[in-house]
């Protein structure tokens, strides 16, 4: 047996000792396989009375580059029983029942897809099948059921407009200690969160301990319905987002006032950074600025920028107030009361909404400087995990079976639930 001969038994899931021939054709666009027979009695009476009836030709795909053609005509013999009157054939299990693929094949095309930039498009083209055949065979063999649970629990949305769903995000629930995604609900309304966690006995639910998540409404209401034993915390990383995008909004307002050669436009345009920027050097080295005609560090021009608009001054130290404030570790209720209180006095037209949020989120807000196992409650491993999603939707172009879209995205993220039956 050649070499050739040699990789294609082994994709069948055949021994050697089972073929008992193999013919390729001079083009190697044709080979036929026909098998050894060992059967003896029927599987139906046990009888020996069983007689020939001649192959059957069964087309099965395999993932061989070398030919030209990825189909293979398999020879299977065929008997009748004289005893009890039933026909059947040779078992050998190269394939699933009633396929034409492979096993090698469905191997090949779930090992693919753990990829999240793997589309089922590529993965056809690259085991010479059907994207509707790599489709069905994903159905097939991807079986995740919901995981239980966790102590710790991020929630989070992902944007999926394509979806066959009525919503335009899904919700993410993920596991904030493994790194790994819970379930994905296809909406992330009441009513949906409901369906869900109704689903889940309260005994699992009990033994959720903390629950984190972005300020939208909806989750904190469905948390405190059921999750009744477990703290509630704000993801700090939204709350900061939230202040810079405030912040930011009030450079926009400024840049708005002033002409485009001005200079207060063009500290507002061109330096915009040095207002969010934490890891810049301020006290770098002075360089030569064209619009002032004279050299100016980046603590200088930050500066000038403050002194454009009392606003733009107090909004800034506000926010620089809240990052030190958001990574203190004692007094947090009292720098809190007194934080929200210079916000309010500050009465900043783009802080207003932010305000309310403080006022509305101060207990989970606090929560968020809640510990487990070492490290600080927050949702950045949802945005993580957010971050390999987006991938699989964005190389997929979306996937509009909301069911579908769950399975490919746990399965390539996650790495499991593949199931050979």
């Amino acid at each position: 047996m050649d070499n050739t001969e040699k990789i294609i038994s082994s994709f069948l899931n055949l021994s050697q000792s089972d073929i008992d021939q193999i013919s390729i054709s001079a083009d190697s666009s044709v080979v036929s396989v026909k098998l050894k027979s060992y059967t003896s009695k029927c599987p139906f009476c046990d009888s020996s009375l069983i007689e020939s009836k001649g192959f059957y030709k069964r087309k099965i795909s395999v993932p061989v580059s070398s030919l030209k053609s990825s189909k293979v005509v398999l020879l299977v013999k065929r008997w009748r029983c004289n005893n009890c009157g039933h026909s059947f054939s040779d078992s050998k299990h190269m394939a699933p029942a009633n396929h034409t693929v492979s096993y090698s094949s469905v191997l090949q095309v779930m090992d693919l897809l753990k990829s999240p930039a793997m589309t089922f498009k590529q993965a056809a083209a690259l085991t010479a099948i059907s994207e509707s055949t790599v489709v069905r065979i994903f159905d097939n063999h991807c079986h995740i059921p919901r995981i239980k649970l966790p102590e710790a629990l991020c929630i989070d949305e992902v944007y999926t407009k394509n979806s066959s769903f009525d919503s335009k995000f899904s919700c993410l629930f993920s596991d904030f200690f493994e790194h790994t995604i819970v379930d994905i609900l296809p909406s992330r309304r009441k009513r949906e969160l409901h369906r869900y966690l109704t689903s889940i006995p309260e005994k699992e639910r009990n033994n959720v301990k903390y629950v984190c998540m972005d300020m939208y409404k909806p989750y904190k209401d469905m948390a405190s319905i059921y999750f009744k034993k477990a703290i509630i915390c704000a993801d700090s990383f939204h709350v900061v987002k939230h202040i810079n995008d405030d912040l930011n909004q009030i450079r926009i307002r400024l840049s708005k006032r002033y002409p485009s050669d001005s200079q207060e436009y063009y500290l507002l345009k061109n330096f915009r950074f040095l207002l969010f920027d934490r890891s810049i050097d301020l006290d770098n080295k002075a360089k030569w600025n064209k619009k002032f005609q004279r050299y100016l560090n980046f603590r200088q021009l930050l500066d000038m920028i403050l002194s454009i608009d009392i606003d733009l001054y107090n909004g800034y130290n506000l926010k620089e107030r809240y990052f030190f404030f958001n990574n203190s570790s004692s007094n947090i209720e009292r720098e809190f009361d007194v934080l929200l209180d210079d916000f309010i006095k500050a009465d900043i037209p783009e802080f207003r909404e932010f305000v309310g949020l403080l006022l509305n989120w101060r207990t989970e807000i606090l929560n968020s400087f809640s510990y487990y196992h070492g490290r600080r409650i927050n949702n950045s491993v949802a945005e993580s995990l957010n971050a390999q999603v987006k991938l699989v939707l964005y190389n997929s172009k979306g996937i509009r079976n909301s069911e579908r879209r769950r399975k490919r995205i746990m399965y390539a993220v996650n790495k499991s639930g593949f199931l050979l039956k």
